[in-house]
């Protein structure tokens, strides 16, 4: 039997570029965190960049956290 709750996590990491060329790390969020973005500067190693200090976080804004978390991991345009 199923509760009706959507339980969430996120995409495995990926590097790639922002609109700038500068390199990225990215993880998506999905289920109950569908909307939200994990993002750092440069490739990082999975394992590290998923730890909390090492990516900033930004959210669909709704409620008082989930508009993010800047941690100044990354920098681009739009941080």
């Amino acid at each position: 039997m199923s509760s009706g709750q959507h339980q969430g996590g996120w995409s495995q990491p990926v590097h790639g570029t922002d609109a700038q060329g500068n390199d990225v790390t990215a993880s998506f969020g999905h289920g109950n965190r569908q909307d939200h973005t994990l993002l750092a500067d440069g490739h990082q190693d999975p394992q590290s960049f998923m730890q909390s200090g090492n990516h900033d976080h930004y959210g669909p804004g709704n409620g008082p956290n989930d508009n993010g978390t800047q941690r100044g991991q990354y920098t681009g345009q739009g941080s």
